[in-house]
């Protein structure tokens, strides 16, 4: 009796948030479909808006958020930064510099006397 090969899963392809055009973060997904589901999620929407780049909200609850697979160069920058973080089921890579991030990277700590780096 001849067993059939079972067709296995294609590895989850790339996906690239966008608001108003600029790129915010990648991630994994298995279709577009899902990939699309993410960017109606409250938990992340709730995330885009307390997060700030130039002190200001990466999304302001109102602009389009548009879902695309990602570019060659986004899709290898998301997984070395997967890769070198590696945590969580569905890790996020931010292709943007945030400024908690921005914070953390040696910048001076606001207040502080001498100044921190």
């Amino acid at each position: 009796m001849m067993m059939q090969a079972r067709a296995e899963a294609p590895p989850p392809t790339v996906f690239v948030l966008e608001i108003d055009g600029q790129p915010i973060l990648a991630f994994r997904a298995a279709t577009l479909r899902q990939a699309r589901e993410l960017g109606k999620e409250d938990w992340l929407q709730e995330d885009l808006k307390r997060m700030t780049i130039g002190h200001r909200p990466l999304w302001d609850g109102k602009s389009l958020i548009r879902v695309r697979r990602a570019k060659p160069a986004e899709e290898v920058y998301y997984i070395d930064a997967k890769t070198e973080n590696a945590a969580g089921d569905l890790p996020l890579v931010y292709l943007v510099q945030r400024d908690d991030e921005m914070d953390t990277a040696g910048s001076v700590t606001r207040g502080s006397f001498p100044p921190r780096r």
